[in-house]
């Protein structure tokens, strides 16, 4: 009776299924969204004494990635046609990047596992499927040599294209696996994993390769 009670006592209860927690990292790190990002760092808050254990600035980061990929894609064309097509080419990434956040999550199992390279830790292992939306048939970008492009011509590629993606028919998905680790604090416990971006690059991998594939 006494060992009963004694393992009453030291019982530690899950703050939120793995499930829940995974949710949570997938809408702060896929979809981007402020109200999880606050939801996850105050769930996560315990285990970094009051700390944010994320300090993610979206506006911020979007905007080095929306200008990076510009500026890469820009660079194949002469540096006038570049230039003149600068405000097409955001839109045309923006459209691709809003249809990848707008990713559809499902879980599908979980299992808790003993970690064994950590004695009395466990493993959450959360199998996942994301849905994506993406254009059928992506219209093909100019033809010929890139150097001699001419701006009307990038032009119209890229308006189409955006029209592509805001219209997107097709659905794509992917089977992925992530893990979630036990962390004990007092009689709680709580999921975390510190390189949630692998999530990300899992999932850009598939996006990217699905445009315009056929039925």
């Amino acid at each position: 009776m006494l060992t009963m009670m004694g393992q009453q006592l030291i019982a530690q209860t899950e703050v939120k299924k793995p499930k829940e927690a995974f949710e949570l990292f997938f809408g702060t790190f896929v979809s981007n969204d402020e109200i999880t990002l606050r939801k996850l760092n105050d769930y996560l808050k315990p285990t970094v004494e009051g700390q944010d254990a994320y300090q993610v600035n979206f506006k911020e980061t979007s905007q080095e990635v929306m200008n990076g990929s510009v500026e890469n894609f820009l660079s194949a064309f002469p540096k006038a046609t570049g230039s003149a097509c600068r405000k097409e080419a955001e839109d045309y990434f923006s459209a691709m990047f809003d249809n990848f956040k707008k990713g559809k999550l499902t879980v599908k199992d979980v299992k808790v596992v003993p970690n064994e390279y950590v004695e009395g830790q466990k493993i959450a292992e959360i199998s996942y499927s994301v849905s994506f939306l993406v254009p059928s048939k992506l219209t093909s970008g100019p033809k010929g040599d890139l150097n001699k492009i001419k701006a009307e011509d990038l032009k119209k590629y890229l308006i189409q294209a955006v029209q592509d993606f805001k219209n997107a028919d097709k659905t794509v998905t992917t089977d992925q696996n992530f893990s979630l680790y036990e962390l004990k604090e007092g009689d709680k416990i709580y999921y975390w994993n510190g390189s949630p971006d692998e999530i990300v690059t899992n999932l850009t991998d598939f996006y990217f390769e699905s445009f315009g594939a056929n039925e």
